[in-house]
């Protein structure tokens, strides 16, 4: 179950992102997990940057999801 709880938090930390505009401006993985970095999409300072550790694999599974669901959505119009 704490794999789940664990789960839980980081997706909420993504959601959060996402919907304040933040855009993905790298993703770095190794053994430890994806360290995402993300920046608001009106901000050029890099101080700005927030990185999110990742330890989840549906984690993972779930930000994928989220970005390939908003690029075909912004094709469509």
């Amino acid at each position: 179950m704490h794999e789940h709880e664990l789960f839980l938090k980081e997706k909420e930390e993504i959601d959060m992102l996402l919907q304040n505009d933040c855009k993905i401006v790298s993703v770095k993985e190794n053994l430890s997990g994806a360290f995402v970095s993300f920046q608001l999409a009106d901000q050029t300072d890099e101080e700005r940057i927030t990185t999110l550790h990742l330890l989840t694999p549906d984690a993972r599974i779930y930000l994928t999801n989220q970005l390939s669901t908003k690029k075909m959505e912004e094709s469509r119009t």
